[in-house]
């Protein structure tokens, strides 16, 4: 005997509706997936930001002049150091990101069974990401450190940071117009290429008798995705040394 589905209007109508009611049970289940998924990466991000800064280490001169590991700790209500990454310092020599706790963290270098601290530097609630220029301080054997907000000075790709550790006064070009730095100051500048990418760099200074003395002057590639950083030290001879 042949068996034939039993087929009738209704129950038509009920499986259309039935698969209806599936596609938008699926439609629901994928809605609620992408929000839990989208609002716990938002709490992790935002878990991210209020617990740790991220920081780059620039070091302009090691203190020996020889790779030496350090490592970013920083002390526990105990009394211990908690480590939070390490780095070889080299001259010259830019970190990483490195990411580390808000509050007071030390520059350790192991001696012996024990640590000495290099320097220390400190990080606030608002300060996200932060760049650390290290300075040798010989007689003392540590490190002065510069801690700048890329955020606030709006140190953006494209653009570069020119800081004066000089005493006189520079005047600098970058392709575009001059820019005046005094001594301690530090001034974002954007950098303008030609159509070949390419750009002049001008370093000049002002001397005793208040006239503008070059004395770095060359062309330098640019690069619209990196950041530039350009470093003024008082030079014996020269007047800067970039």
């Amino acid at each position: 005997m042949n068996q034939h589905p039993l087929s009738c209007p209704g129950m038509q109508r009920n499986s259309r509706t039935h698969g209806l009611l599936s596609i938008g049970c699926i439609y629901l289940l994928l809605f609620i997936l992408a929000t839990t998924i989208s609002n716990a990466q938002g709490e992790t991000g935002a878990k991210r930001k209020e617990t740790g800064t991220m920081v780059r280490m620039l070091c302009v001169q090691s203190l020996t002049g020889d790779d030496k590991e350090v490592i970013l700790a920083t002390k526990t209500k105990d009394g211990k150091w908690k480590e939070h990454g390490k780095v070889t310092l080299r001259s010259p020599f830019i970190s990483q990101w490195i990411q580390i706790p808000k509050g007071t963290t030390h520059l350790l270098r192991k001696q012996g069974k024990g640590m000495i601290s290099l320097g220390s530097f400190k990080s606030g609630k608002k300060l996200h990401r932060a760049i650390l220029v290290l300075m040798p301080d010989t007689t003392k054997k540590t490190y002065r450190i510069n801690v700048i907000n890329p955020e606030q000075l709006k140190f953006q790709k494209g653009k570069a940071l020119i800081l004066n550790y000089s005493k006189i006064i520079a005047v600098v070009k970058l392709g575009g117009k001059q820019k005046v730095v005094k001594p301690g100051q530090m001034r974002v500048v954007n950098i303008v290429a030609n159509k070949d990418n390419m750009y002049r760099l001008l370093v000049s200074y002002v001397n005793k008798d208040k006239k503008v003395v070059a004395c770095y002057d060359r062309f330098v590639s640019s690069n619209p995705k990196t950041r530039k950083f350009l470093l003024l030290f008082p030079d014996t001879h020269a007047g800067l040394r970039v």
